[in-house]
């Protein structure tokens, strides 16, 4: 049993991130953040502040406190994260027709519903871009809730976006499992005091964890069913 294998007989609810996890995408991360940062910097933010090797929500956070300096009006921020929403929107939607399903995903998602588990997607995309992408991969009957951008008190890797599905769905945080492909994932887990388990399928492999990989890190999720039961 791998370093960290905790007992999973309690889970009940598992949280599944989507890109990188589920499915293969195409989303073009650099383009996003090109178009993200340009607007940005056109509402004020100090041009070179802002990196695309920084996650989105860290450019935001960014963007926020150079808003607070200026003490920006919130008609006009929410008008800006209105813009900022609708570049992502468009980038994501753009990728809906190439993406792929990781080999092995439905049916280990297919598995673990048939197990009694119940499922939900938690993901930093748009929820259309999520609904879209998973009834194309016929996997979108398997999921009790999906949780995309926007939809939760915080997104990852705050512990609010976890703590949220818990209270909704009325489910333990000690009863729930989290999946997903990056060190967010896996942050956002910590932060919520969630079990995790990592799997290196995101686009940047092993690299997504930063160093500090999770205790639990497998191939991919199609060896998600196998391992739990295993370790139960």
């Amino acid at each position: 049993m791998d370093k960290g294998a905790k007992d999973y007989s309690r889970i009940k609810l598992i949280v599944f991130d989507l890109d990188g996890t589920l499915v293969n995408s195409t989303i073009d991360f650099p383009k996003m953040k090109k178009k993200m940062i340009s607007y940005l910097e056109s509402c004020g933010v100090p041009p070179n502040l802002l990196s695309p090797t920084e996650t989105n929500v860290v450019i935001l956070e960014k963007a926020e406190k150079v808003w607070n300096e200026l003490k920006l009006p919130s008609a006009e921020r929410k008008q800006i994260h209105e813009t900022i929403e609708s570049i992502m929107d468009e980038v994501e939607m753009e990728a809906v027709s190439t993406a792929s399903e990781i080999k092995g995903a439905s049916e280990a998602i297919r598995r673990l519903r048939n197990a009694g588990f119940k499922l939900a997607i938690l993901t930093r995309s748009h929820r259309s871009y999520a609904l879209e992408i998973l009834k194309k991969l016929s996997m979108l009957q398997y999921f009790d809730l999906i949780f995309g951008r926007g939809e939760t008190p915080k997104p990852k890797p705050y512990a609010e976006a976890l703590t949220f599905i818990s209270d909704l769905m009325k489910v333990k945080l000690s009863d729930i499992l989290f999946v997903g492909d990056h060190r967010i994932d896996s942050e956002c887990a910590e932060n919520a005091c969630v079990q995790f388990i990592g799997v290196k399928t995101g686009p940047r492999g092993e690299e997504s964890w930063g160093g500090v990989k999770p205790d639990v890190l497998l191939e991919s999720v199609a060896d998600l069913p196998e391992y739990i039961l295993k370790a139960n």
